[in-house]
């Protein structure tokens, strides 16, 4: 699977098309908001000298190139048209080839911050090495553009009364104008403030569960928790 730093949340096509002709060559390619159409997106990919731009529509329930293959994210639709050389082709029948994206810097250098863990990664790492009240920050792959908040917690067994971890995931929308949300309240202009704002103020669940930010997880703190003698986990 390659990086999914190709999406590029808040550039325009202009941008785009600078960014592959300055950083990028022949077969660059990176994903970004439509801004003709807000809920779709765009594949732009450098062809020698030029920038081509493919629509990406966005039903809610599918990605597709308005027709053809559907797909359930947008990681599976640009990871299907890599792999498929010769698939994504021109009207006139000339190949469009994704050889090399173009990654997109993190939104912070914040150790919680995990890039494109998937929820199930997410999941296994603090289940596995984490302590309740642990918690990471990682891109949404349902949302691009959007982030998620996994957070390790404890819910009561009904059946002993003993409480087994669980992972709680807060969706963080990034708007329009910059701002960062959980879908209600404040709005903040980094996911730093975000997440040093609800690490003293805990958030509730509509369960009434209680989410408590009490220490980041990052690759480090894991594997010196565990005992490991290792720097980092690979994915």
């Amino acid at each position: 699977m390659i990086s999914r730093r190709w999406f590029h949340p808040n550039i325009s096509g202009i941008e785009a098309e600078k960014l592959l002709l300055t950083r990028g060559i022949h077969g660059s390619f990176l994903a970004r908001p439509s801004k003709s159409n807000p809920g779709d997106f765009t594949l732009s990919v450098r062809r020698n000298d030029e920038v081509t731009h493919i629509k990406i529509q966005n039903t809610g329930d599918y990605y597709d190139l308005y027709g053809g293959e559907k797909f359930a994210t947008l990681a599976e639709l640009i990871q299907y048209y890599t792999d498929q050389e010769g698939l994504l082709r021109e009207k006139n029948s000339n190949t469009i080839e994704l050889r090399f994206p173009l990654n997109c810097q993190d939104p912070t250098s914040e150790r919680w911050y995990h890039g494109h863990l998937t929820g199930k990664e997410a999941e296994k790492l603090l289940t596995d090495k984490a302590r309740s009240g642990s918690f990471l920050v990682r891109s949404s792959q349902s949302k691009p553009g959007d982030f998620v908040l996994s957070v390790l917690t404890n819910e009561d067994k009904a059946d002993t009364g003993d409480r087994k971890p669980r992972v709680t995931h807060i969706m963080i929308r990034y708007q329009l104008d910059g701002k960062y949300d959980v879908g209600g309240g404040e709005r903040f202009d980094t996911l730093a403030d975000l997440v040093e704002h609800y690490k003293k103020n805990p958030m509730v669940e509509k369960s009434g569960v209680v989410v408590h930010l009490k220490q980041m997880f990052c690759f480090f703190w894991a594997s010196k928790y565990s005992g490991s003698s290792e720097q980092g986990l690979k994915l």
